[in-house]
């Protein structure tokens, strides 16, 4: 199954009326790096009104999303970031608005086309691939050695990846069926010929 996401993280940034609505995209591939995207905002930006949101994740029977309006009247914030996300048909993505409060009410009117807009200039500033559902391949490494491993996981346009750490690190990451040769050899390569990769078997739907 192929889907789009995007590649790198996005940023943007809009004044209306006096009001600063500071736009962020990220990549993501669970709920995990979602709280941590937006744990990171919430504490670089500690001063901000709100911190809007909307996030995608999967494709399929698999689909989940998510928006939150962080405060601001209901509806008029994570909806219009969320629908910014359905237009561009895109998955596996978080999208923040913070927004700094300039003196001015918007009214809801106002609201829902600011963070929409916000939403849709930081969507404008990434770059969206296409991606399929691809194959998973598990890595046992060292901690020494997971520098370079990972370095070699993320020349590869990663669907998910989940580590592990323990006595060492596991790593299962999902690639496109393309490329998992080429990783698997790049990443033998990146250990010294210490670390091998195993595909995995397809979970069942």
């Amino acid at each position: 199954m192929k889907f789009k996401s995007i590649a790198a993280t996005a940023e943007s940034k809009i004044s209306v009326r006096g009001s600063k609505f500071l736009g962020f995209a990220f990549p993501v591939q669970n709920t995990e790096d979602v709280a941590v995207h937006l744990e990171a905002l919430r504490k670089r930006y500690f001063d901000a009104t709100h911190h809007c949101f909307a996030w995608q994740l999967g494709y399929g029977e698999t689909l989940r999303f998510r928006y939150n309006d962080d405060g601001e009247p209901s509806g008029t914030a994570g909806k219009p970031i969320y629908q910014a996300i359905l237009q561009r048909d895109v998955t596996n993505i978080l999208v923040v608005s913070v927004r700094y409060f300039g003196g001015s009410k918007l009214g809801t009117g106002g609201l829902i086309r600011a963070y929409g807009q916000s939403a849709s200039g930081t969507l404008d500033a990434a770059e969206i691939r296409d991606y399929e559902k691809g194959l998973r391949i598990a890595f046992h490494c060292s901690y020494e050695q997971h520098p370079p491993v990972l370095r070699a996981i993320h020349a590869y346009p990663v669907i998910s990846l989940d580590q592990d750490f323990s006595e060492e690190v596991r790593l299962i990451v999902e690639v496109n069926a393309s490329d998992t040769e080429r990783l698997i050899g790049d990443v033998r390569d990146a250990s010294k010929g210490e670390v091998r990769g195993v595909i995995l078997p397809e979970e069942p739907q």
